[in-house]
């Protein structure tokens, strides 16, 4: 099929290589717009994307505040009792960071 579509103007006299070539682009535009066109819901599936999006965003936050409070809880367990919010949680692990070096200073 390749070489019938390389070749196709040495089939046909008058068809010339760029007369090929104008075709095909004619073709796969008409061929888009007829996708586009048939896509009803085109501005609701941007919408879905975006929600979708959000939630895996969600998703993705909330398993790495678990794994920041699991990993840093080995470390120092009695901030878990103390830290009750994600966001809190990890700016305090961050500002800590090693518990025995922890002292008045060092905190805000």
């Amino acid at each position: 099929i390749r070489g019938i579509r390389l070749f196709f103007h040495n089939f046909i006299d008058k068809l010339q290589p760029e007369d090929v070539h104008q075709t095909q682009l004619a073709l796969s535009h008409s061929y888009s717009r007829c996708k586009v066109k048939f896509n009803v819901h085109r501005v609701d599936m941007m919408i879905i994307q975006s929600i979708s999006l959000l939630d895996q965003i969600d998703k993705d936050l909330n398993t790495f505040a678990m794994r920041v409070r699991e990993w840093y809880g080995w470390h120092f367990p009695e901030l878990i009792k103390i830290a009750g919010d994600n966001y809190i949680f990890a700016r305090l692990a961050y500002t800590i960071q090693h518990k025995e070096k922890l002292d008045e200073d060092k905190l805000p």
